[in-house]
């Protein structure tokens, strides 16, 4: 693992994201998270992020609403974020975390050119650090 100021959104984001458009209902983005094991989608129109929509979104806007029957007719542009928060692949990770700590948010998608090509998630982070101190812990228990 390199020094912590080298590593890049790119070394650890994840390629495979899953995406919803913002036309979709709340339920089609609720069955997509649950098929794809995940708590959040990018909104996307053709390629370009423009939004990102949680469980937590959905949830909030169905107790507003007071209604599970409002999934079926509640449009993700209606409960997404659209206040994005993205990377691009160069980004040193230093400075996504910075930004997921300072808006208190867990993904941050990575574009280039304004195309998505990339996620890094709480657990992507946390994944690189441990494996940063385990190499350094490595390193001063060899001889």
């Amino acid at each position: 693992m390199p020094e912590p100021s080298s590593i890049k959104a790119r070394d650890i984001m994840n390629t495979f994201v899953v995406t919803v458009r913002p036309e979709d209902t709340a339920w089609t983005a609720l069955e997509l998270m649950n098929s794809h094991g995940v708590g959040a989608l990018v909104v996307v129109e053709g390629n370009e992020a423009i939004g990102i929509v949680t469980e937590r979104d959905i949830l909030r806007s169905v107790l507003k609403k007071r209604g599970v029957e409002d999934l079926l007719s509640m449009l993700v542009k209606d409960v997404m974020s659209g206040d994005l928060v993205t990377c691009e692949p160069d980004t040193p990770l230093v400075e996504v975390l910075s930004k997921m700590v300072e808006r208190n948010i867990r993904r941050v998608p990575v574009v280039s050119a304004g195309m998505l090509e990339g996620i890094i998630t709480e657990w992507n982070c946390m994944k690189a650090l441990l494996d940063l101190i385990k190499t350094r812990e490595h390193k001063h228990e060899s001889p």
